[in-house]
């Protein structure tokens, strides 16, 4: 059977990333060839892949659907692809498609991992998919409805796209809190409140940390209603957080809820999942507001190793874009 040629991005143990030239056989019956146009950088996550930082424990629950390689070791690593069928059934062939396929410019995939991407919504902006199904993961875990208010701590793309999706419950009153001052004419442009700290008066039902620092974590009960939630989005890694259980977690009866995204919540795993919940994602991102999420300036496939290497401390990224061609 003939061999294709391929690239991909690499991390080399940790800390060093390469461009690896190897080979991919023909698709079989049931599978595409597809060529990569853009693929993004969900960066909190892959930061820690990058920097080794995933915990042994781990290793497991953290590998991706298409990785090769393991950590620790040489790894293939990534989830947000959009590419074009060039060789496929007719039902597929020359369509653009999201897949979950790490940083690499050709790949065959089975049909059944595909979403296609209807013509309404810009291809580029499908990478925000992932990041969406985070965010409706969240909502679906807490519940919130109008009436409610809520604090989301971290304004990056997810902290944005939870956001975001709160604001469009009539009567939420959503705040998006982040240190970081430049962020506030995001929130202004999506008409959302925006504090460069959690205010000691805040009382609120639900607070939604996607900051990725675990440190803070013990700061926010404080700001919770009696039977008020914490929501966790972000992933730590092998980072450690102290917590005080007593308190206001015991007198007010809080909760603290881990959203991960690989689950489908028990109120709604009777009727969705993984893939009827990422066509949902895509229908949602039919708005050209959040085009404002992705980061301007696109980076060139062959310059992964170069940005990975320059940005290896935490960062509140948008959505990075890598360009293929």
């Amino acid at each position: 059977m003939k061999k294709i040629n391929v690239r991909s991005f690499w991390i080399k143990k940790k800390n060093i990333g390469f461009i690896k030239e190897h080979f991919i056989s023909e698709p079989k019956r049931s599978e595409v060839l597809i060529k990569t146009v853009y693929s993004g950088i969900s960066y909190g996550t892959e930061r820690i892949v990058f920097t080794g930082s995933v915990p042994k424990n781990q290793i497991k629950m953290m590998k991706c659907p298409h990785q090769e390689g393991e950590f620790g070791s040489d790894v293939k690593y990534g989830y947000l692809n959009v590419g074009k069928v060039i060789k496929g059934s007719g039902k597929f062939k020359n369509k653009f498609v999201f897949t979950l396929f790490p940083h690499q410019d050709l790949f065959v995939l089975k049909e059944d991992d595909l979403v296609l991407i209807p013509k309404s919504i810009p291809k580029k902006r499908c990478l925000l998919i992932a990041n969406m199904e985070t965010a409706l993961n969240a909502i679906w875990d807490t519940l919130p409805t109008s009436g409610d208010k809520a604090i989301v701590v971290g304004a990056g793309i997810v902290g944005f796209i939870v956001a975001y999706l709160l604001r469009s419950i009539k009567g939420m009153d959503v705040t998006i809190v982040d240190k970081d001052k430049t962020k506030k004419k995001y929130a202004k442009y999506f008409d959302i409140n925006f504090s460069d700290k959690i205010k000691k008066s805040s009382k609120v039902d639900f607070i939604y940390e996607c900051s990725g620092n675990p440190n803070i974590l013990n700061r926010l009960p404080a700001s919770l209603k009696e039977e008020g939630a914490i929501c966790v989005l972000s992933w730590y890694g092998n980072q450690v957080s102290k917590m005080n259980l007593g308190e206001d977690f015991l007198s007010k009866r809080l909760k603290i809820i881990f959203s991960q995204v690989s689950k489908i919540p028990k109120n709604r795993i009777k009727e969705w999942n993984n893939k009827s919940r990422r066509e949902l994602a895509m229908s949602m991102l039919n708005d050209k507001k959040l085009d404002k999420l992705m980061e301007g300036k696109e980076i060139r496939f062959n310059d992964l190793p170069k940005f990975f290497s320059k940005n290896k401390v935490g960062k509140n990224y948008m959505c990075n874009v890598v360009k293929y061609s």
